[in-house]
């Protein structure tokens, strides 16, 4: 018995001493060169120490995994902030898209878009400019729900090497195949 309330002790001390984080967010425009100059705006939401716009990082030496997160059709990036709460809590970074929000998406583009911030925010943790400097994990999960979810299988199949996991909410079906992209990459 004594064992037990030791290690019960001990695993609510942990759960006590880990605070999670507070969120973060930043309003960042990428270009990607290698599409004549795409603009992809995206919304960072990251670990901080106060919640709030343009706060800084949280102070601390802990690396932070990467999750880029593509929206469902007709769906604003702003109706996932409960996921980019729950993940920032948890440690990660999280960055959304704001692109192909319109009747009629391109879903390659948003594909490649989800490929293109998977290097690129992956890529600040070595730009000294960057407020993430140094303080990345380069891993990165690509992700997304209906039209984003399949848009995280175009992704993947770049053959992306920062990208190291996919998940998503009821993927949908895209052109090009996103059914057809799973297959090849898993």
């Amino acid at each position: 018995m004594k064992k037990i309330f030791t290690i019960i002790f001990m695993l609510a001390s942990v759960y006590l001493y880990a605070q999670p984080f507070a969120t973060g967010k930043r309003t960042q425009v990428f270009i990607d060169n290698l599409r004549s100059g795409r603009e992809i705006s995206t919304d960072l939401y990251y670990p901080a120490n106060t919640a709030g716009n343009n706060v800084p990082l949280a102070t601390g030496a802990t690396k932070f995994p990467v999750v880029v997160f593509g929206h469902g059709f007709l769906i604003n990036s702003n109706a996932y902030r409960w996921l980019a709460d729950s993940l920032v809590k948890n440690g990660y970074v999280v960055a959304f898209p704001n692109t192909e929000d319109g009747i009629l998406p391109n879903h390659l583009d948003f594909g490649l878009d989800l490929s293109f911030l998977s290097t690129r925010v992956s890529s600040l943790n070595d730009s000294t400019g960057s407020f993430l400097y140094q303080r990345l994990v380069k891993r990165v999960a690509v992700a997304g729900h209906s039209m984003g979810g399949g848009a995280s299988f175009l992704a993947a199949a770049t053959q992306n090497n920062s990208i190291k996991a996919v998940f998503n909410f009821a993927a949908a079906e895209t052109t090009p195949s996103a059914t057809a992209a799973a297959v090849l990459n898993f």
